[in-house]
């Protein structure tokens, strides 16, 4: 933080962050909920309906999105 002051291009992003921070938090909640939608949407495709067959890296959705998040 203390950088900012001596550097105009930190500034301009401190700047630009704080007078559109409620757009931000709209991405962050569209990414999150896409997120979601695609994790379950990987686990449902890679593991099936038939629970005889499993893969173990989608075990469940949160490996699911673990995967998802690391892609």
């Amino acid at each position: 933080i203390k950088l900012a002051r001596h550097f105009i291009g930190l500034q301009t992003l401190g700047l630009t962050l704080k007078r559109c921070y409620r757009e931000m938090v709209m991405l962050l909640v569209f990414i999150c909920v896409a997120m979601a939608i695609f994790s379950a949407l990987s686990q449902l495709l890679e593991n099936g309906l038939d629970l005889g067959t499993k893969n173990k890296d989608y075990a469940s959705i949160p490996t699911a999105c673990w995967w998802v998040i690391i892609s």
